[in-house]
This record gives structure tokens, C-alpha cells and sequence, in this order.
């Protein structure tokens, strides 16, 4: 089975309008290069975060390899709190030993659904399976962390709509996960050619 994470593409809430959660002309640029790339992997099946902006991401993807999007709430981003004033709690990975306030989610329970839904994709996985994840930067963090099966503090850098290529290998001696790629982007030049150039930020 290969897995493909893409995060999402660049939306407005980083854009000093933190309550629009839709993609910036840009990230519907970047939507549409990693849908090429990921169309000529041939993806099987697409799933997608039920947040917005994934979505939006993932349709894309949908339209160029001409499959339907799956919602999988297991792909949102962790749930985090903030101060009734507006200050944000501390990273649940950087604390894990506090417990999270009402309406918060633990880095534990967090990694606990990453850790059921990646689960789910072995337990059925086949040779042929090409799966698409739409997901967010804490999935793709979660998941470096249940695979390398350490809880040290290593932050991968994902850009947005960055894709990781990972293949699992059941019974494989030399390990079931194979990583291929990481973070790999469509260049805004290569949009603005439509050419399917990428550049891989670090591989396998």
C-alpha cells in the first residue's frame, strides 16, 4: 500500500482573517499543482479531513484523478483550546503530562486516532493501493512519531500542500514502512507554466 499525506493548501486564516477557514487564491494554485502530481501517481482512493480547508484540497485532487472524496474525521487537525482571552495554551506535544482543558484534545488522544486510522489502512491494505490522506501538519507529525516508534521532540517541516510518500510492506525484512519522499511541493513557476515540475524539499 502506498500513502500519500498532503497537507492542505495555504487558506486565509493565516492571512490575518482567522475566521475564514477557505483556500487563498494561492493555496487553490497549490491545490491544483499537487492534484497533477498526485493524478500521475495514480491514487486508488482519496480521503480528507472534514475541515474546510482539506476539503477544498482534496477536491481538487478528486477532479484530476476523477475519484470521489471520502470524509475521515480521524484527519482533523488535533483539537486545541485557547484562553478566554484569546492567548493559546501550550502545545499539547510540548506538555503532555498536563491534562488538556474542556474542549481540548491530549497529544495522547490525538496519536490514539492517528494511530486507529492508520491501523484501519494496514489491517486491508493490498499491493495496489494508492491512497490519498488530505490532512493537516499535526497528522503528518503523529505519524512520523508512531513509525519511527520514538517520543522525542522532532518537528517535520511541511509545507502547505506538501505531500509525504510512504509505503507500507507487510512482512517486509527490511522493515514494513519504506519512506519515498517528504514535503514534496509543485513550484509557483511550474503553476504559472503548467508544467508538472516538483521539487522534492527531502527523500528516500
Amino acid at each position: 500500500m502506498h500513502l500519500f499525506l498532503l497537507r492542505h493548501a495555504e487558506d486565509r486564516r493565516g492571512k490575518h482573517d482567522p475566521h475564514n477557514p477557505f483556500l487563498t487564491a494561492l493555496g487553490r494554485r497549490q491545490a491544483q499543482g499537487a492534484a497533477r502530481w498526485l493524478a500521475e501517481r495514480h491514487p486508488t482512493e482519496i480521503r480528507t479531513s472534514s475541515l474546510p480547508r482539506a476539503r477544498q484540497t482534496a477536491d481538487a485532487v478528486a477532479h484530476h484523478a476523477g475519484l470521489v472524496v471520502r470524509e475521515d474525521p480521524r484527519l482533523n487537525e488535533i483539537v486545541w483550546a485557547s484562553f478566554g482571552d484569546g492567548r493559546r495554551l501550550p502545545n499539547p506535544r510540548e506538555d503532555r503530562s498536563c491534562p488538556p482543558p474542556p474542549g481540548a484534545e491530549s497529544w495522547h488522544e490525538f496519536t490514539t486516532r492517528v494511530a486507529t486510522c492508520v491501523s484501519e489502512l494496514c489491517h486491508r491494505a493490498t499491493e495496489h493501493q494508492r491512497i490519498v490522506l488530505v490532512t493537516h501538519s499535526g497528522f503528518f507529525d503523529a505519524v512520523n512519531e508512531l513509525l519511527s516508534g520514538g517520543a522525542g521532540r522532532v518537528e517535520l517541516l511541511v509545507s502547505h500542500a506538501g505531500i509525504t510518500h510512504w509505503q507500507y510492506r507487510p512482512g517486509n525484512s527490511g522493515g514494513a514502512w519504506l519512506l519515498h519522499q517528504h514535503n514534496v511541493t509543485v513550484s509557483a513557476q511550474s503553476l504559472d507554466d503548467e508544467t508538472p515540475a516538483t521539487r522534492a524539499e527531502a527523500g528516500a
